[in-house]
Order: C-alpha cells, then structure tokens, then sequence
C-alpha cells in the first residue's frame, strides 16, 4: 500500500482508522524527513497490530532511530509475534543473545535462534551449525548444514562440502564433497573455488545421485543451547614475553568457522587505512598497504558474537570494550610496517580519539589461515617474530604499568612473500567503546 497511495490519500484513510493507511503514511512521511509524524501514526498502526507495523517500530525501538531507545518495548512488541514470525524471531535472538542490546540473556537469544531455524530459516540454521563447530557437537554439524544448504545458503553448502571432504561431523563422503564443490552455490563463496581444485586435484569420483536429506535431531539440538550459550574452551596461553605481555592461544577456533569468517569478510574488503596521529582523520598510507573490513552490526551474528566472547575472556575486559572486529586481507607484497596500535596522547586528534572508550590498551589478533609464505607479526623492539597457526589467537597489552603506551609494542605485519593472509583483529579499549552501545 506504501508504494501505491498518495500522501493525501493515506492520510484521509489514516485519519479514519484504517491501520494499513496508517503504515503508509507513516512509511511516506518517513520518505520526506518527518520524522516525528511518521513516528505518530507507525505507533497508532501497530496499536492495531498491524505485523509489519509492529515489526518496524519494534526495530526503531532496537535502534533508538527517530525515537527514544525502549528495547523492553521492543521485546513486548515481538514476543506476540514470535510464533509464526520468523523475523521476530530473529530479532528476539538478537535483543537477548548479543552484549550491545544490554538484555543479556545468551541461552534465551538462542532458543530464540532456534525457533526461527525450526520455521526454516537458513542463516539461524547455518548459525547453530557453526556453534556446533565451536562447541564441538558434531552429531548436530552436518543435519543442520544441509537443511541450511536446502534453503538456499550458499555458506552452508560450502561447510557441508568440507564437512564431506575433510569427514568433519562424520566420515568422509568424496564423492559427495566433489558434487557440492562444483555447485553453483559453493563457488559463489570466495574460498569456493580454492576447495573445488583442491578436490579435482586429489580425485575424480564418479557422479553422486542427490544425497537424501539428513534429519535434525531437535529435542538433542534444544539440550544443546545452554552449551552453546557458554564460551568457547580456551587452551592454555603460550606466553611469548612479559612486559609488555605478549601471549600465544593455539588452536582456538576450528577452520570451519574461519572459513565462515573469511567468506563472509571477502567481498567487503577495501584498501586499509591509518589513523593519522597528528590530526586523528583516518586516510590511506603507504605503511600500510592490506585491506581489511570493520565488522558492524549489518554483518553481527550469533557466531561471531561468540567470537567476541571468546576474545573478551582472553583480553579479561568486557566484550563492550572492544572496538568492532576487522578482518584483514594481505596480498603478496602488502603489509602494515611498524607501528604500535595505542594513540598518540600528544597528537592533535588525541583528544576525540581517547574520548571514544579510551585508550587501546590490548589487541587480540587470530590468523584465519597459514597457508602464505611470509607475512610473519613482527616486534622489532624485542626481536619477536611470529607465524601464527590457524585459529591461533595473539594478545598483547599496549600499555605500559603506569598507563601509557609501551614503545616495545612497536610491531609489523610483515610483508607477504606468497599466498594471501587473512587475519582478525580487535583493539580493546581501556572503557566501553561508545559505539559498540548505538548500534
């Protein structure tokens, strides 16, 4: 009705109750910058219970967009829905299970994640598949994978192909790997077409008919939430040096979910930039040369909520204090040279940069790959060189014992000689990061 109706039309409806003109008046008003009236009949549409009304108000609710944040209101507004809406679902999942929405409650946004993956929703499916991966139930990988893949996620069907080659989740099915490999949908994923020589490249199996469908077990996969709302096991830190401290974590997180990471990161990327220490403006430079993408709320999910759990316990700081994760991409010949991750406090643009959570006083790093030569994180100072293992975690603090930075953090991503690195990166702040709170 939105697109079809004129201004002056939708408000003689509006004004006569019909809740539908309402919606499109609201949604008209909106179009133009009236904010506060478009906001005025929304309201009085959803009073009706007008789904896409109630839906809409309940994300400007989430968002504090155009009105007062009431996250509370917005769960009351979704929780009627829940039952045959997906989205509402979703949303649900996102209110209770993500640290910005300040709900907190990880095992309620799951069942939540779930009731949407019940209804058939492909990306909550692919979402519990990965938390599988990352809490190591691998009776439930490959059932949710391929009802996420019959959907229509390519993501997932990419996993599941892995799933068969590597016999991840159960035995290894070549024949079947080949097939998903050479499909449309697991190519259209960066790392698709990388996984799809390497197969042809160790055989050549004959033709597979379509495999038949695998059930889930979802009386198992309920059971499972309240593991899965824990944090990810940590293994024991490797600490490289003291002071500054400068801590290995090996292993953390499995190569399903940094390809998951990496695939969803790579058609984003675009040309690195610095934070010049003089002004604070943020530019290109020739010291570093990578690209990288900053992780926001569009691309948030469950997993990589559980991710930045992960990296909130290694740092021991709240998850809040971490600047949005960035994922870097390292071509032969790019690198990032010395350099040290907290701000200048002399510089010109200190000022608003610490005003914005503070200093950063750690950084965690996980390689998502290993297979490049070169491209090592290099501490001139202490004479430090690391090649991280995939899923290998690097922390180290940026500040010294009295607060300021530590000149020995001084440190280089190396210059790639062959392959491509890929790399997570989150700074931590010393207070909660504004932004991580107006999402």
């Amino acid at each position: 009705m939105a697109q079809s109706i004129s201004l002056q039309e939708a408000a003689a409806l509006a004004k006569s109750g019909n809740a539908e003109a309402q919606y499109a008046l609201s949604s008209l008003l909106h179009q133009r910058g009236q904010f506060d009236e478009s906001l005025h009949w929304l309201r009085l549409a959803a009073a009706q219970r007008l789904i896409p009304a109630q839906m809409t108000l309940a994300i400007l609710l989430m968002d504090g967009r155009q009105c007062p944040r009431d996250r509370q209101q917005a769960i009351a507004l979704l929780q009627p829905l829940a039952a045959a809406q997906i989205q509402a679902n979703l949303l649900l999942s996102e209110l209770h299970g993500f640290a910005a929405r300040e709900v907190a409650d990880r095992e309620i946004g799951l069942r939540y994640l779930l009731a949407a993956a019940r209804m058939g929703d492909a990306g909550a499916l692919r979402q519990l598949a990965l938390l599988s991966v990352c809490h190591q139930r691998w009776d439930l990988l490959r059932p949710l994978l391929d009802a996420s893949a019959r959907c229509g996620d390519a993501a997932a069907v990419y996993t599941l192909a892995c799933c068969y080659a590597g016999g991840i989740g159960g035995a290894p099915e070549p024949a079947l790997a080949v097939a998903m490999s050479r499909s449309e949908a697991a190519r259209s994923q960066y790392l698709g077409q990388r996984l799809d020589q390497s197969l042809r490249e160790q055989s050549s199996p004959s033709s597979v008919a379509e495999p038949p469908a695998l059930n889930i077990d979802w009386l198992l996969l309920e059971q499972a939430l309240p593991h899965f709302a824990a944090d990810i096991r940590l293994p024991a830190a490797e600490t490289l040096h003291e002071a500054p401290l400068i801590r290995r974590l090996p292993g953390v997180i499995h190569p399903l979910v940094l390809d998951a990471v990496i695939n969803l990161a790579a058609p984003l990327v675009r040309r690195s930039q610095i934070v010049d220490a003089r002004t604070g403006q943020v530019r290109a430079d020739p010291m570093r040369t990578s690209s990288h993408v900053t992780l926001g709320p569009r691309q948030h999910d469950h997993v990589l909520e559980a991710l930045e759990r992960c990296i909130s316990r290694v740092s021991g700081v709240p998850a809040l204090n971490g600047e949005f994760l960035q994922i870097l991409r390292y071509h032969p010949g790019e690198e990032f040279r010395p350099h040290v991750d907290y701000f200048n406090s002399s510089g010109a643009g200190a000022y608003q940069s610490l005003a914005d959570g503070g200093q950063r006083a750690q950084t965690v790093l996980m390689y998502l790959n290993d297979d490049y030569t070169g491209g090592s994180t290099y501490f001139p100072e202490l004479r430090l060189d690391i090649k991280g293992g995939r899923g290998d975690m690097l922390h180290f603090h940026n500040l010294g014992a009295d607060g300021l930075g530590h000149r020995d953090t001084l440190h280089a991503g190396m210059p790639v000689a062959a392959g491509e690195k890929w790399l997570l990166s989150q700074w931590i702040r010393s207070e909660t990061y504004p932004a991580r709170l107006a999402w």
